[in-house]
């Protein structure tokens, strides 16, 4: 299925308080891809680092505002968690749902479906960005469903959660529907504050037949601002391996890829 590339999105997205620089992306904005969605098609939760605790232990551990007990098999006792979509105290691992921010199903639409196995199952279990899972309260992650948000917004920290939403869907090359970027321009407009401002400038580009080659690779200069979830996507994206030496912003944003720290990320 070809998808028409109507527009052009150049964000300028501050990523903290503390950056001085804002960081630039580009999202297209294409017509959702609806159909062959499965939940089976993303594997969900891995244990990437062989510690014995999968992706979802790993977030309730890192996100824990009282850290709790880790038992055999990553089996968690005690502990607590704020909510940030709802500021809910909760007391219960078991109580606590994981959300991904960007939805599986809406990263399909938006993109995901052209991407191989292994980059599906990075982008479900992506623990290098914060952003990308959250801990939450339940009844707000079953509130949100696979909705963009131009149809859900948290009830608290609309702001961070909107700069969150683009920063992901900018990392992953995830495309954006009109409606939801003419939510997300206005949202920005709203949001009076140095989290996050944008820019749009509209670009008609030629009709492009998505493959997993396509969804990952953006131009060179693109890629510079791009940090890699894991070596497999940098592979994917055809820009492995990242030298220091021939492309020192690219790699100074994927440097934690250079395991031997040789200046070369992902030459294995």
């Amino acid at each position: 299925m070809s998808k028409k590339l109507v527009s052009l999105i150049s964000i300028f997205l501050l990523l903290s308080l503390q950056q001085a620089q804002a960081e630039s992306f580009e999202l297209s904005i294409a017509t959702d891809h609806e159909s062959g969605y499965e939940r089976s098609l993303f594997k969900l939760w891995i244990d990437a680092d062989s510690d014995g605790c999968n992706t979802r232990e790993e977030v309730l551990i890192e996100e824990a505002v009282v850290k709790p007990t880790i038992g055999k098999s990553c089996a968690l006792t005690g502990g607590a968690w704020l909510s940030p979509y709802d500021g809910i105290r909760i007391t219960k691992a078991s109580a606590v749902d994981i959300d991904h921010v960007v939805p599986l199903s809406e990263a399909w639409r938006s993109g995901a479906w052209a991407w191989t196995p292994a980059q599906r199952q990075a982008f479900a279990n992506d623990l290098d960005d914060p952003r990308t899972l959250v801990a939450v309260s339940l009844g707000q992650n079953r509130s949100k469903g696979d909705k963009d948000p131009s149809q859900w917004l948290p009830p608290k920290g609309v702001c961070t959660y909107i700069a969150d939403w683009i920063s992901i869907k900018a990392r992953y090359q995830l495309s954006v529907d009109e409606i939801e970027a003419a939510f997300l321009y206005s949202k920005v407009k709203q949001c009076k504050s140095s989290v996050v401002t944008v820019v749009f400038n509209k670009k008609v580009t030629k009709t492009v037949t998505p493959t997993p080659t396509t969804i990952s690779s953006p131009t060179r200069t693109g890629l510079q601002l791009f940090k890699f979830a894991n070596c497999a996507a940098a592979k994917a994206a055809g820009v492995a391996p990242i030298r220091k030496a021939t492309n020192p912003g690219l790699y100074e944003l994927n440097a934690s890829l250079d395991r031997d720290k040789d200046g070369i990320a992902c030459d294995a």
